[in-house]
């Protein structure tokens, strides 16, 4: 709300009255036009056309009365439509001008017309060009003021104050633009005179810190002119009154180091000599600060990661890469990078910027060598633990992902691209390319972005799987060219260059109210502890995904939302990304680092891999397969249980689950550049030696890993029967070691994925839909039954001709010349009642075999089968051992089946069982408690004969066979 005494005020300067009571009206109004905070009264005072009379009051002749009345258009020209009615209706112009001349030594009158000036031009860069066009002037005026500031004998009459200095500095910067430039600089000599009143007051601020307002307009005023990349402007600083100002630019480096190191960034795009720009100088004052502090403690990170920045920025520009230089500065930039121990946003972004600038030497190989004399391949895996953290295994653990009507894994299209293309790394490069932005490098200072987002990948509907190309490569293509963090765009016909968003909040200098800146893991089924056979019937298979996995489900939209350029998560995948980039420098050396090929650096790639979008996946993945692409990784890497880890990831936690496609992929991609080393060559011999002439430590480290990456049956066979990798395996068995978990994993792997061992439950025919020729409908109508006595003393009446019709055994037993053909009460030992009953019941309802078989539990169908062995029935038998794989083989059975087939030695559906416990398809939780079911028997040595049998039957259809 306006005050009643503001508009009295207002009309009061209207009328005509004598300079005292001027004086106080302006007074008055000076005390209700503070801005930004009464821009109401700003706006009431342009409407109420009191600009004129202010302007017309610049004609009195009262010192006193102009400097209220400047000081009242300094803060109401802040709006732009004062600006505009103060200009183009009033003329300002040509008052202000006449002060000038008749007050040429005046402080406070030459310091707000500065002001003034320099408010206008803040809104449009005409007035910039009508200024030096028509009131040339005042530039002069401007110019010859600062002249006067930096004299060092400067008369009593000629001091200035240096708010006056400050503001006639500002307006030389912002009468800058595309047209103005060259005259600024060539014919009123402002960067000349500025920068010898930088040489001036750069010593005193050495010595003292003095005059620190007016140095910081300086180095902006010079960083603005440097955005117009005009070779005159390095000319004008090195020929100044007192010399070369551009090397005094080093004695307040510390001032203001982003703005210095971007005015050298902007002119070293311009200048024809190296010896023209203190870049040298520069780089040690960096260095030399950094090393001054204790790496340990808050206040070097919080004062030197400014520094670390423009060192980094500055070796970013081949111009500055000088050998000896970078081979000074690699060191320090490690070792701060080790130092950075806390994953907040300021230390991961500053972490990006150092990986990225050792990854700038990557032409140049002694400095590569100079890097890796650091360690720094272990620095950058403690960088990567700030993602994933510093486990040692692979699980990575999620909830279920659902896929959602035109959605698609991040992966699925991997193998795609990687296959079907010789170029691997090129063609990824350019799928990304399409839809997504490439991590640039962050900006300096102020000025320039903070970050880039990382737009979502808009995923195209291919299949995740293609033909495997043989010739694959991974020669990465030359970088996208991205703007430097110093580059500013080259102004042509626009106004005045771009300022945009700042690199750290907290990293900038709020400007006065004169400034420029005006405006505004899944759970496991726990199986039976014993193995009953009193149990009813059971679960046909135990599925890889337990109970309790549904729980928690995510969804996948099909439009994900961009990251946030300031969000952690977006700063950690820019981070992977370029540490995943200096990797794969790594990787060119020759001959290979031993650090590329550790467990613990690719099992943490692999984890980044997951973490972020496809650009980010698809890098990692990148550098991962060009490490294994050298020989000498193979055999450390089957030392260890990254494999068997890599091969545990290709297996679905979840049903329908997009992460677990994404797992997938990855997984088998990474096993089939394992399998490309480990089928060539050197490859199969460095391998068979191991297993030939090895430590038996060596021995039983590479057979737990062969069945992973061994595709070819050929090799496989041999290296397993020929080179004893078999028989390794079986001791491994035999021994209860902590070995033995991973052996049965091992072996399941081999039986199930490379020898393709059929599963029982699958192959077992329908015993539905059979009808034997040698059983004949009963016979109903006989009247001759009888009477068979169990030893309980329980009889069971049956027809006598139906036995002897359906069994030899009968027919033998009640019709021919045993004592029993005459007896009406046969006595049979060692059955039981409900076994014979169901074994009579079976054969009279021969066709509805698998209704009856369904009803009866484990135990009394094994009897079944017993009783009908014992009596001669072999279809029966038959089709009743195909009912229990069919129907009662499961995770709980397996074992008792097991048992009961070697104690009642009739080896029936003894294979079977092992087999099922070798290749059926569920958790290894479940697979595990089986087979410790089995060897809970006591039947150690049947149950690895069994197994080794059957492997080395399936082994041998392979051992003659071509490689």
């Amino acid at each position: 709300m306006v005050d009643p005494n503001f508009e009295q005020a207002l009309i009061g300067l209207g009328k005509k009255q004598d300079s005292k009571t001027v004086l106080k009206i302006l007074v008055h109004i000076r005390r209700e036009v503070e801005w930004p905070k009464n821009i109401e009264n700003i706006t009431k005072l342009r409407e109420k056309g009191c600009l004129k009379h202010l302007v017309g009051i610049l004609q009195m002749p009262q010192k006193h009365i102009l400097d209220v009345c400047l000081s009242i258009l300094g803060n109401c020209i802040m709006d732009k439509g004062c600006a505009r009615e103060t200009i183009g209706t009033y003329n300002i112009l040509s008052p202000l001008n006449h002060l000038l001349r008749h007050f040429p030594k005046e402080d406070s009158i030459n310091g707000r017309i500065f002001r003034i000036l320099g408010n206008m031009c803040h809104h449009r860069d005409q007035w910039a060009n009508i200024i030096l066009d028509r009131k040339p002037h005042i530039v002069m005026h401007i110019v010859g003021f600062i002249k006067s500031y930096s004299k060092d004998d400067i008369p009593t009459e000629e001091k200035f104050s240096e708010a006056s200095a400050i503001m006639a500095i500002r307006t030389l910067r912002l009468l800058l633009n595309s047209q103005t430039v060259m005259p600024l600089i060539k014919s009123y000599g402002v960067l000349k005179t500025v920068g010898s009143l930088l040489i001036k007051l750069s010593a005193g601020w050495q010595e003292s810190k003095a005059n620190e307002g007016v140095l910081n307009n300086i180095i902006r005023l010079l960083y603005d002119y440097s955005r117009y990349h005009c070779y005159n402007s390095i000319l004008e600083m090195r020929n100044t009154e007192r010399g070369d100002s551009l090397i005094h630019l080093f004695n307040v480096l510390l001032l203001s180091p982003k703005k210095i190191v971007k005015i050298i960034m902007n002119f070293i795009k311009i200048s024809q000599l190296k010896s023209e720009l203190p870049v040298p100088e520069i780089c040690d004052k960096f260095i030399e600060e950094v090393m001054k502090k204790n790496y340990d403690t808050e206040e070097f990170k919080s004062e030197c990661i400014e520094y670390i920045q423009c060192l980094c920025y500055l070796l970013e520009h081949p111009a500055n890469r000088n050998i000896e230089r970078c081979a000074n500065c690699l060191p320090l930039l490690v070792k701060v990078l080790k130092s950075l121990d806390k994953a907040t946003n300021v230390e991961i972004e500053c972490s990006i910027l150092l990986v990225k600038t050792l990854n700038n030497f990557k032409y140049e190989e002694s400095l590569i060598l100079e890097q890796l004399k650091c360690d720094v391949v272990q620095v950058v895996l403690s960088k990567l633990h700030w993602v994933v953290g510093n486990s040692e295994t692979l699980k990575i653990g999620h909830k279920r992902v659902r896929k959602r009507k035109g959605s698609q894994a991040m992966l699925t299209d991997l193998e795609f691209y990687i296959e079907d293309s010789l170029d691997f790394e090129f063609s990824f490069y350019k799928s990304c390319n399409r839809c997504l932005l490439s991590p640039r490098s962050p900006p300096l200072s102020d000025d320039e972005s903070a970050l880039t987002a990382h737009r979502a990948y808009d995923r195209s509907p291919s299949p995740c799987s293609s033909v495997a190309s043989n010739d694959a490569r991974t020669w990465s293509p030359p970088p996208r060219l991205s703007p430097s963090p110093f580059s500013t765009p080259r102004p042509v016909s626009s106004p005045r260059p771009f300022s945009s968003p700042r690199l750290f909040a907290s990293g900038g200098v709020a400007d006065d109210s004169d400034s420029d800146d005006y405006s505004p893991v899944c759970s496991e089924a726990d199986p039976g502890e014993e193995f009953a056979l009193e149990e009813e019937e059971e679960e046909e298979e135990v599925s890889m995904v337990e109970e309790g996995e549904f729980e928690e489900t995510e969804e996948v939209s099909a439009e994900s939302p961009p990251y946030e350029a300031s969000s952690t998560k977006s700063l950690k995948a820019r981070l992977i990304v370029e540490i995943s980039k200096l990797i794969l420098t790594y990787s060119r050396i020759r001959p290979p680092l031993p650090e590329l090929g550790k467990e613990d650096l690719l099992l943490a790639l692999i984890k980044c891999s997951d973490y972020s979008s496809l650009q980010t996946s698809v890098t990692v993945i990148n550098a991962i397969c060009r490490i294994l692409q050298s020989q000498v990784y193979l055999i450390p890497l089957m030392k260890t249980t990254f494999i068997e880890n890599v091969y545990s990831m290709t297996s679905f936690q979840h049903p329908s689950c997009t992460k677990c496609v994404d797992h997938s992929c990855v997984g088998r991609l990474i096993l089939r550049r394992i399998t490309e080393l480990a089928e060539s060559a050197v490859g199969k011999g460095d391998i068979a030696h191991g297993l030939l002439r090895g430590s038996d430590e060596d021995k039983r480290k590479l057979v737990l890993t062969i069945p992973y990456i061994f595709t070819n049956k050929s090799i496989l066979a041999k290296l397993m029967l020929n080179c004893g990798g078999l028989g390794v395996l079986m001791g491994l068995l035999k021994d209860d070691s902590s070995l033995k978990e991973r052996t049965i994993k091992v072996l399941c792997a081999l039986a199930a994925k490379r020898l393709e061992i059929a599963n029982p439950k699958e192959v077992s025919i329908d015993a539905g839909s059979h009808s034997s020729t040698d059983l004949h409908p009963s016979s109903e109508e006989s009247s001759c039954t009888v009477e068979f006595e169990l030893d309980d003393g329980s009889r069971l009446q049956t027809n006598r001709a139906f036995l002897m019709e359906k069994s030899e055994f009968f027919r033998c037993l009640l019709d021919g010349s045993f004592r029993e053909s005459g007896e009406t009460v046969v006595r049979l030992r060692d059955v039981e009642m409900k076994s014979l009953r169901s074994l009579v019941e079976l054969m009279k309802n021969e066709d509805r075999i698998q209704k009856t078989v369904r009803g009866l539990d484990t135990r009394t169908l094994l009897d079944v089968i017993a009783l009908s062995d014992r009596f001669l029935l072999p279809r029966l038998c038959a089709r009743l051992c195909d009912c229990v794989e069919r129907h009662k083989m499961s995770v709980r059975t397996a074992p008792a089946i097991y048992r009961w087939s070697l104690e009642s030695r009739l080896d029936l559906l003894r294979v079977e069982s092992v087999a099922f416990a070798l290749v059926a398809r569920v958790s290894d939780k479940s697979r595990t408690a089986m087979f410790e079911g089995l060897f809970a028997l006591g039947h150690d040595e049947e149950l690895i004969g069994d197994i080794e049998g059957l492997l080395v039957r399936y082994l041998s259809r392979f051992r003659g066979v071509a490689v």
